[in-house]
């Protein structure tokens, strides 16, 4: 049975704008032309390492599990942090040491971490400003040639990891925090409908972000019935969403900021 074409994925903060991106796919299929390339985005906000984790972490499960994931979200560029390789049971992961492959390999299954040491995989001297193209680009596509992990890197116990805020269940309420912004200004929360449903089975729930009553949960955006509304969204968590609108512009609420629910609903 003949061999499918490998699959690499890219998710990086470079934007579209310029031949960034353009230059790493261009790496990769002078290196693997059979390679199939697939974006995930490039449009993470520039250096948030959380953004471009959520974005793999939201993504990588949908594709086959011998997919070769690169994601660059690198403020350390330059600078002495690692690059590295992780085999896991769902995909391999490359990137820099930053927090931003944590959560997708984490969620992937059993894993291996590698540093990426073998100099003769990067593509050549030209620069430590780009290692997108320079390096990870490279090292991806050898691993879809077939080079063994072992040959490009050195096996290490654990890379930079890059803390998931758990939210806390204590006594008929439910307490987290506001994960991140999506592009529509949802707010979107660390709290998984699976801790409320344990929580609060089938009875009513009031969400209260950082002191304002926000509602009860919404089957989906159009059902909210006003402003401002909570729906359990597409990953599984709760989510706080206004219509037509920026939650987040609404609100002025961000990243980090407490959402705490009841099992008491409004009248």
């Amino acid at each position: 049975m003949e061999r499918p074409a490998p699959l690499i994925t890219l998710t990086t903060d470079f934007g579209m704008s310029d031949g960034t991106v353009g230059a790493m796919l261009g790496v990769i299929k002078s290196i693997c032309p059979s390679a199939e390339i697939a974006n995930i985005a490039h449009d993470v906000p520039p250096q948030d390492i959380v953004h471009g984790a959520w974005a793999l972490y939201q993504a990588a499960p949908f594709f086959p599990a011998e997919t070769i994931h690169v994601a660059v979200v690198d403020p350390g560029v330059g600078t002495r942090r690692r690059a590295v390789l992780i085999e896991t049971e769902h995909g391999t992961f490359v990137g820099p040491d930053s927090g931003v492959l944590a959560w997708a390999a984490e969620q992937a299954g059993p894993r291996r971490y590698f540093a990426i040491e073998n100099t003769s995989y990067r593509l050549g001297p030209r620069g430590l400003t780009f290692d997108g193209r320079d390096l990870f680009a490279p090292v991806a596509a050898h691993l879809a040639n077939g080079v063994d992990a072992t040959q490009i890197g050195v096996e290490i116990p654990s890379i930079v990891d890059l803390t998931w805020p758990e939210p806390v269940a204590d006594e008929g309420r439910v307490a987290g925090e506001i994960l991140l912004e999506d592009r529509f200004g949802n707010l979107v929360t660390n709290i998984p409908m699976a801790l409320l449903a344990q929580v609060f089975g089938d009875a009513g729930m009031l969400v209260i972000l950082e002191g304002r009553p926000v509602g009860g949960l919404s089957a989906g955006y159009a059902a909210i019935d006003g402003k401002l509304g909570a729906v359990i969204n597409g990953s599984g968590l709760l989510e706080i969403a206004s219509p037509g609108d920026s939650a987040s512009a609404l609100t002025g609420r961000r990243r980090g900021d407490r959402v705490v629910v009841t099992g008491r609903v409004s009248s």
